[in-house]
């Protein structure tokens, strides 16, 4: 079930529409860009990118969903109905989160049946350095305690000798 992923998701994600109005967030995305859901969905992608990248978010997800037309026929490739692989379906741009200046926003365009796009899927990315195009996804980290046994003690290495019990 799609929702049920989504809200138990490790990732912070987030649902636009195509004009860029965000429609749902998961709790991780709240936690991660430090908005609550109600100020999310007051929001557009635009609100939460960086200046810098703002014009270029602009041309990226306007050419995302605007078909182009192929010169030999006149039919439409690409943008919104397209099921055309080499689309450029996906882009990453620097975000402008309250307090978080290193993490940033990749934002796919999902399509439906026959390829009409439906909506914007973004995904909270951390952003390593400007210059990288494929930052890593954003997840969030749990500090286990660590348990020693009292020969692994006396090496400093291995796991703790109780098991680690884990759900799902």
């Amino acid at each position: 079930d799609y929702k049920f992923i989504f809200n138990n998701s490790s990732v912070g994600m987030a649902i636009a529409s195509l004009g860029g109005a965000f429609i749902d967030c998961n709790s991780i995305f709240c936690q991660l860009s430090e908005y609550t859901k109600e100020e999310v969905c007051a929001m557009t992608i635009f609100n939460v990118t960086s200046r810098q990248d703002l014009q270029h978010a602009f041309d990226l997800i306007s050419q995302m969903i605007t078909p182009t037309l192929d010169n030999t026929n006149g039919t439409s490739i690409g943008g919104i109905g397209s099921d055309k692989e080499d689309d450029k379906s996906s882009i990453v741009l620097r975000g402008a989160m309250k307090t978080r200046s290193d993490l940033g926003l990749s934002i796919s365009l999902i399509k439906g049946e026959q390829g009409i796009a439906k909506c914007f899927c973004v995904t909270l990315v951390k952003i390593l350095s400007i210059e990288t195009t494929r930052p890593d996804t954003v997840s969030i980290e749990m500090e286990l305690p660590q348990v020693w046994s009292t020969r692994q003690q006396k090496n400093n290495v291995g796991f703790g000798a109780t098991p680690a019990y884990t759900s799902g």
